[in-house]
């Protein structure tokens, strides 16, 4: 059930992609890029639409997870070069772990937060991690 138009939810996720200053101009994506940038957003635009993200006035995404058992609302920071940073103090190889590390620290989290998300709430944090990275 949507309790947020979808109109309305794209356009909040627009004032995100303003707000954190994200490159969504097609011009600049290669095609695949662009198919997988329309499903990042999709995944965001579904999640704001039936109120599980919300774009805060300084326009930081808050997801409040729901199928894991810490329900307490996540808060993406814009990303610091030192938020990427965390990435090179994890074994290369270690995909999801270097990703948590960094979603721990652009949320200001303990990144074992992450590792014990229900997929559901996982892939919401995983796709708004990845926009800020892209």
């Amino acid at each position: 059930m949507l309790k947020i138009d979808l109109e309305v939810a794209e356009q909040e996720f627009n004032r995100f992609i303003d707000a954190m200053c994200i490159d969504a101009d097609p011009t600049n994506m290669g095609e695949e890029d662009i198919e997988e940038f329309n499903e990042q957003k999709r995944k965001i635009v579904g999640a704001i639409s039936k109120g599980d993200l919300v774009i805060n006035e300084t326009g930081e995404p808050v997801y409040t997870p729901k199928r894991s058992e810490n329900k307490d609302p996540i808060t993406f920071y814009e990303p610091t070069g030192a938020n990427l940073a965390e990435q090179d103090k994890r074994a290369k190889g270690h995909s999801y772990t270097r990703l948590f590390t960094t979603m721990g620290s652009m949320t200001k989290t303990n990144s074992s937060r992450f590792a014990k998300m229900k997929m559901y709430d996982l892939k919401i944090c995983q796709t708004i991690t990845i926009l800020f990275l892209a």
